[in-house]
């Protein structure tokens, strides 16, 4: 919601400007349990000796998941599934002792977590140069709120790559550019505790926990918990970061054939609104800000965002064909952003006033007071059937099934028709932070809003397996997308209604062709249909709709080398540009591009994880006063990589030690539509040492090695720039009982 409503407000404020004179989670030390490798490229162990871990996400071998429900809702082997799928196993987690999701992110291909600075919010993650969605256990959250960073919960991250509109609903359609769905921990069999503490740089402090055990003598019921706490100050002036995430499960079984998971979640964040840099001043400009300054006062009050959760997740076999799965989940979600907004003349404020506009020869923004708050209130229910059944040479998984969520909300964005003020960036002084509300006599103006988000769609969807040589997909989704708007604006004390109401019927298909032995061919089509909440249109609503081609190439060539390659192109239409005080749904995009991720584990000691990506992203219409058609889109960098290498000693001297480092890459990226501002490239330097005996484990982890002073895009009021991470050593140590 905030990404719209700052629109809107740019919108507003750049009328009035044209008036004025000219360290991380803890190691997870859990039971597992070592399964045969089956047969086969999945899992073959050709002479690694590498064991396959059975996970309750699924196996596990090293670095390398074999199997991912997220991108057909069954449970099928990586190498059949015709689209690029990337998953991070809490095997990956744990050897780089990442900080956040977004963190763990870089060890894929072509995907962006949101800049940590940033407040959760959606819209902030990007696959494929277009912005991506994230999932918890297959079902949308919608705005991301709380700590939905958090790793403390992760079983395991799956990325899909395009629309993948086919099988999910929720929230107002399907991705634009993918979805990172993130797989929780569920309750085990055998009973442990385990306690960590991890310290680091910038008062960095995060005790955690994970508690396990049956509440019964025959297992049937079982109960796990997970939470963390954590309090950090930032490189950053003025911020300091408090969050937490609690998250009890309940899982009730009778070990045969059915299953009922009951799911809590109880998440925030709570920090200073951040808002970015200007472009002038950092990457151009013929002056230079303090890279860590906090623009505003230092006693704006915190900007928080909470979410409350409930979620059931029912399993059961019918026979040895037919088996139901049904989701449900109710949440609530809280924001609240108070903040000191800069701008000059125009919204984003990415170069200083004029001289006749500031009053002086220095450069000067204006700065405004504002509130942006909003409360949210979902449910969603999910269910489908799977018969799975061989005919001839065939293996087949059909599966059927429909969806429906309902998201309420009521929202606010208020602030002053003029400035509060103007600011020295090079010396500044701030007015005070006060809270504007309609009728505080300070002219103040906004809009309060009041909608309703529903998506219903029913699916079918088919895989085939002939011969154990070519694995086909395809479906068909009848999804329907409502949104009903109403807004009221305290500037011309008018209320906007607009509703709209679209069906589409939306295909998914694909092949895969094992070649030889190791080495598969496929290509995919698929479309997705979305909508944009509060977004106010120049006459009726309209949706987005997006459409992917992708072909590649997966292998597992022996010895523990695996990967996969592609090419794709997304193609997306109907997205709102502002015209005026409206939006119209004109804009055309499209990304094309190529990736390759590698793992390679030639034996227990060593894994070597490899990614690359080339996103060509770019406008294909001409928008009036934002960008010419073949500009780039802004803040994805064209080329990004990743290179990690950790090392796992024998028995003897050094048993239970192990050390990693890896390399991440990134070319520069421009911050705006209209391509003024260009970041430069970076690269950062992580390093780590863990030992591990018994219940016992320890680490030291070192952050941006290198100390490299850099700046990326900042998804923020259009686009500016915010500092790159600096160096952090952290340490951290954690006892498991058993």
């Amino acid at each position: 919601m905030f990404r719209a409503q700052r629109v809107a407000l740019a919108t507003s404020v750049s009328l009035v400007v044209l008036s004025l004179p000219a360290f991380a989670q803890t190691v997870t030390e859990l039971p597992t349990v070592v399964v045969e490798a089956p047969d086969g490229p999945e899992g073959a162990d050709e002479g690694t000796g590498i064991p396959v871990v059975e996970t309750s996400a699924g196996p596990v071998q090293g670095f390398r998941a074999l199997t991912a429900e997220s991108a057909t809702r069954t449970n099928t082997p990586i190498s059949e599934i015709p689209q690029s799928i990337q998953v991070i196993p809490r095997s990956v987690i744990d050897a780089q002792n990442d900080l956040t999701v977004s963190e763990t992110l870089q060890n894929v291909s072509g995907t962006q977590g949101s800049n940590p600075l940033q407040l959760p919010a959606p819209g902030f993650m990007y696959v494929r140069g277009f912005p991506a969605e994230m999932w918890i256990d297959g079902l949308t959250t919608f705005n991301n709120g709380g700590n939905g960073d958090s790793l403390v919960n992760v079983e395991r991250i799956e990325v899909l790559k395009g629309p993948n509109a086919i099988l999910y609903g929720g929230g107002t359609g399907s991705p634009l550019g993918g979805a990172v769905n993130v797989v929780s921990k569920m309750p085990l069999d055998e009973a442990f505790a385990q306690f960590g503490f991890t310290y680091g740089s910038y008062q960095f402090l995060q005790p955690t926990f994970d508690v396990n055990t049956p509440l019964n003598k025959d297992g049937t019921i079982l109960f796990r918990m997970t939470g963390e706490y954590t309090n950090a100050d930032s490189f950053v002036d003025v911020i300091e970061t408090e969050k937490y995430s609690i998250n009890p499960t309940v899982t009730f079984t009778n070990k045969d054939d059915t299953t009922l998971t009951i799911q809590g979640r109880f998440t925030s964040w709570e920090q200073q609104d951040y808002q970015g840099l200007p472009a002038t001043g950092t990457i151009t400009g013929p002056f230079r800000l303090d890279p860590d300054m906090y623009i505003g006062p230092s006693n704006t009050p915190n900007a928080t965002s909470r979410v409350q959760s409930v979620t059931a997740n029912f399993d059961h076999e019918i026979n040895d064909v037919w088996s139901v799965n049904i989701q449900g989940r109710v949440s609530q979600t809280e924001w609240n952003e108070p903040m000191q907004n800069y701008f000059s003349t125009d919204f984003a404020g990415n170069a200083p006033l004029p001289p006749d506009y500031a009053g002086g020869d220095y450069p000067a923004w204006y700065v405004m007071n504002a509130l942006l708050s909003q409360k949210q209130q979902e449910a969603t229910i999910a269910g489908n059937a799977l018969a799975e059944f061989d005919v001839g040479i065939t293996r087949n998984k059909f599966l059927v099934g429909a969806d429906f969520s309902r998201i309420t909300e009521v929202a606010s964005m208020y602030y002053p028709m003029l400035p509060t003020g103007t600011v020295n960036f090079l010396d500044p002084v701030y007015p005070p932070y006060v809270e504007p509300f309609p009728g505080d006599g300070l002219g103040t103006i906004g809009t309060d809003n009041d909608n309703v988000y529903t998506t219903a769609g029913a699916f079918v969807q088919l895989q085939t397996t002939i011969g154990e040589r070519i694995h086909l997909l395809g479906g068909l989704r009848l999804a329907n997308l409502q949104i009903d708007s109403n807004t009221y604006d305290y500037y011309s004390l008018t209320n906007a209604v607009q509703d709209l109401s679209t069906t589409d019927l939306l295909p998914r298909v694909g092949a895969v062709v094992d070649i030889v032995k190791g080495f598969s061919v496929y290509a995919s089509y698929t479309e997705g249909l979305k909508g944009n909440p509060f977004t106010i249109y120049n006459g009726p609503p309209a949706p987005e709709r997006s459409k992917q081609s992708e072909a590649g190439i997966k292998f597992d060539l022996g010895y523990g080398l695996t990967g996969s390659m592609a090419i794709f192109e997304i193609n997306r239409t109907g997205v709102p540009v502002a015209v005026g005080l409206y939006a119209e749904p004109i804009g055309e995009q499209r990304s094309r591009g190529f990736e390759v991720d590698v793992l390679w584990q030639p034996n227990r000691n060593w894994q070597v994880l490899a990614n690359y990506s080339y996103i060509d992203a770019v406008l294909l219409n001409d928008i009036p006063g934002v960008g010419e058609a073949g500009n780039q889109l802004n803040i994805v960098p064209p080329n990004s990589g990743r290179l990690w290498v950790n090392y796992t000693f024998d028995p003897g001297p050094l048993q239970g030690w192990s050390v990693g480092a890896g390399v991440y890459a990134a070319s520069g990226a421009y911050v705006d539509l209209a391509n003024v501002y260009e970041t430069d490239g970076y690269f950062t330097v992580d390093a780590n040492i863990s030992y591990k005996k018994d219940n016992f484990s320890a680490s030291l982890t070192a952050k941006s090695l290198t100390g490299e002073e850099y700046y990326v895009p900042y998804n923020y009021y259009g686009g500016r720039v915010a500092p790159g991470e600096a160096r952090g050593i952290f340490g951290k140590v954690a006892w498991t009982f058993k």
